[in-house]
């Protein structure tokens, strides 16, 4: 299991790696790149959780994998503050307080809808193939 995160957590390191130094942001400017990356990784967990609970067979490996690992270290809400203080500290507090603002709001839609989306589109798949085979 512990393998699993690992090998998670490299592939999602290294993707958010590759689109934060891709996409940069300058001093003073919104951080758009981690806020994607954050709302994105929002959205995949709460698919991934409605998946692994109400749709896919049972497996031991596969939630560690993309939940904690890849997603873990997609995710980087832990840079919200740093970016905020960051924003802040060069004079910019109204863009701080709206990057957290959206990272927030964001974050709890993207997973909101996710749960909502993935969980009607389960139930519609299994009515689906319930009426297929009555």
């Amino acid at each position: 299991m512990l393998l699993a995160v690992f090998i998670g957590g490299c592939v999602g390191g290294l993707a958010r790696y590759e689109l934060t130094t891709s996409w940069t942001t300058p001093v003073r400017a919104f951080p758009w790149a981690t806020l994607v990356i954050n709302i994105s990784g929002a959205l995949a967990l709460a698919v991934l959780v409605v998946l692994l609970s109400d749709a896919l067979p049972p497996t031991t490996y596969v939630r560690p994998l993309l939940g904690s690992g890849f997603c873990g270290a997609w995710t980087t809400f832990s840079s919200i503050t740093a970016g905020a203080d960051q924003l802040i500290a060069h004079g910019a507090a109204g863009t701080g307080a709206a990057y957290v603002l959206a990272s927030a709001v964001g974050g709890l839609g993207a997973a909101g809808l996710g749960l909502v989306l993935t969980r009607a589109l389960v139930r519609r798949g299994r009515s689906g193939h319930n009426e297929e085979v009555a």
